[in-house]
């Protein structure tokens, strides 16, 4: 009833909508299920541009995947995240990955940051109180690639991350990203959060540690990238072996 209400959304006040359910293979009951209380689904249709790769489609386009991995720039330590995606209706047809642009705007504007974290946090919960717990198994659930999905920088604070935060297929931002300093667009909120972040700073405690040591990591990481960048407008080579104290830090 949950869903069928959601969908309804779709098509309001007499208007006509279109819905659309991801499911993974272990999920296909779900189709069945909903079928047999009247829920009729179509499957998309493979002239979809946007239609996954079959399961063997994906191992073949392993060996890409490989090679744009390794064509990734030394300076940005998240190229390596890019990835081949094909379409399944056009095998010459790469689908863009919009992962690094939803993470340029989550870098810009808190608001965003913190709205798929909200989302992840509200999946994982509704996963796991799902009434039909026998198709939604919480333990079958990949984690590290539902917070890749959500685009999300770091992984948050909750209970069903507590015992698996070391095993999970997830790579968060690199110490070169200070999530404390990403602003909100909206001076008000921004004002607030500066209060409440020096607020938390003063009080000390395990916390505030943390948020110091990844500020100083971050801004190292920034004083790193400025030196080199002055040293190639000088025309020197900022990798040349040189003595300890004239080494670039």
């Amino acid at each position: 009833s949950t869903y069928v209400h959601r969908v309804g959304r779709s098509a309001r006040a007499g208007a006509t909508g279109s819905s659309l359910i991801f499911l993974t293979p272990k999920e296909e009951a779900y189709v069945d299920f909903l079928r047999m209380r009247k829920v009729p689904l179509n499957v998309i249709s493979d002239a979809e541009i946007c239609a996954p790769p079959s399961t063997d489609e994906n191992d073949d386009n392993s060996e890409d995947e490989e090679k744009a991995g390794k064509d990734k720039n030394s300076n940005d330590k998240r190229a390596e995240d890019k990835r081949v995606i094909r379409s399944a209706s056009d095998p010459e047809t790469i689908i863009p990955d919009i992962r690094n642009k939803i993470e340029s705007i989550e870098l810009n504007d808190r608001d965003v940051l913190e709205k798929g974290t909200k989302a992840f946090t509200s999946y994982i919960r509704a996963y796991k109180e799902h009434q039909c717990a026998f198709i939604f198994r919480f333990a079958s659930l990949d984690l590290g690639l539902l917070a890749t999905s959500f685009c999300l920088l770091r992984l948050p604070k909750m209970p069903e991350l507590k015992d698996t935060h070391r095993k999970l297929n997830f790579k968060p931002a690199g110490p070169e990203i200070d999530i404390h300093a990403i602003k909100f667009k909206d001076k008000v909120r921004e004002k607030a959060r500066q209060k409440r972040l020096a607020a938390e700073l003063a009080a000390g405690g395990k916390n505030a540690k943390q948020i110091k040591a990844e500020q100083r990591a971050a801004e190292k990481i920034r004083r790193q990238k400025e030196r080199r960048a002055a040293e190639i407008a000088k025309g020197r080579n900022p990798n040349k072996k040189r003595g300890k104290q004239a080494q670039i830090y």
